[in-house]
């Protein structure tokens, strides 16, 4: 999977606005944005992220963290947010929490009903809607994956998404007449409106025989973003859609380290390769005096400046369970 640099002159000092009627449907936003093409490789598994971003919607304090609820008082949510949207919450406050996101389902006057959330009593946040299958892909199958057109999924381009434990499918389904949209694998139900988390990896199997282009239209986040990593193979979304390299997005100081070299005790991050066939390798080394940085496992050469994919899977091989990895933009965003 290969992506492109960010379009549109987008990451410049400055900001775009949008205004209703544009791909963002918001009455008017205004901060640095543009859009992102994604290759998809024909007969291959492709890993990518979602880099660019719906606009805010709202942003404050939370005056209070009881159990699972958050509480503004400034705000009242329910006039604010559409119900039956998946919205995500950023922690932008310099707390501890800085960077989490927390997906929100539901919501009463001031209060977020959140599940396992990290956040501290009192910390500045922000709200944006978490895009769709629709959204990224096009209800009508804009992106052009390969569709099944008898309701089977034997030929048909599979989208996995990560659910926590293993990957819910999904796929686009043509029989005109009878159904045209996206499907459920597993539950043949509808799914046009499945919300995808940007802090997610997504594979995309397409077993059309062109490759595909995938244009992300959206938003730039400026702000550091934490990554939630699992014991074994993570697919993690990237963040920040140009510009971020293993050297300069941070991710060096929250994964585990090599202390000789070695894969010993190393979490090992995967990068896919430019035809998607496969991934190169990468650890981060400290040894104080010597070496601290990246390197490439295959050749043993510093990888500092190797650049991030939309996406990247993380094997946590050298942690001891599940942590948060913050990553943080380049530091000429903040000028956006």
């Amino acid at each position: 999977m290969k992506a492109t640099t960010l379009k549109k002159a987008a990451l410049v000092a400055g900001s775009l606005s949008f205004l209703a009627g544009s791909a963002f449907s918001q009455s008017a936003v205004s901060g640095a944005g543009g859009y992102e093409t994604l290759t998809i490789k024909a007969g291959q598994f492709n890993v990518l992220g979602l880099r660019l971003h719906e606009p805010q919607v709202v942003s404050g304090t939370f005056d209070a963290q009881d159990g699972s609820t958050l509480t503004d008082n400034d705000n009242n949510f329910s006039d604010l947010l559409t119900a039956g949207t998946r919205y995500l919450v950023e922690i932008t406050g310099a707390t501890s929490s800085e960077g989490t996101v927390i997906e929100v389902d539901s919501w009463t006057q001031n209060s977020l009903n959140v599940a396992g959330t990290t956040a501290d009593d009192a910390t500045d946040y922000t709200i944006r809607a978490a895009k769709t299958i629709d959204d990224v892909f096009g209800a009508d199958n804009a992106a052009g994956l390969k569709a099944s057109t008898d309701g089977s999924f034997g030929d048909s381009s599979i989208l996995f998404v990560p659910n926590g434990a293993a990957f819910d499918r999904y796929a686009y389904v043509d029989i005109p007449g009878a159904f045209q949209g996206w499907l459920d694998v597993a539950q043949g139900t509808p799914a046009g409106n499945v919300p995808l988390n940007y802090i997610d990896g997504l594979i995309v199997q397409e077993k059309g025989d062109q490759d595909r282009e995938l244009v992300v239209t959206g938003m730039v986040k400026t702000s550091s973003t934490k990554l939630e990593v699992g014991q074994l193979f993570t697919y993690l979304g990237t963040a920040y859609p140009a510009g971020s390299t293993l050297g300069n997005s941070g991710l060096g100081a929250s994964v585990s380290s090599s202390a000789d070299g070695s894969l010993n005790g190393a979490d090992v991050v995967y990068i896919p390769t430019a035809d998607a066939t496969g991934f190169d390798r990468y650890i981060h080394v400290d040894i104080p005096g010597t070496f601290t940085g990246w390197l490439e496992i295959a050749t043993g050469n510093p990888a500092d400046d190797v650049e991030l994919s939309s996406a990247i899977i993380v094997d946590q091989a050298g942690s001891p369970g599940p942590y948060n990895a913050t990553v943080t933009p380049p530091a000429y965003y903040a000028d956006l």
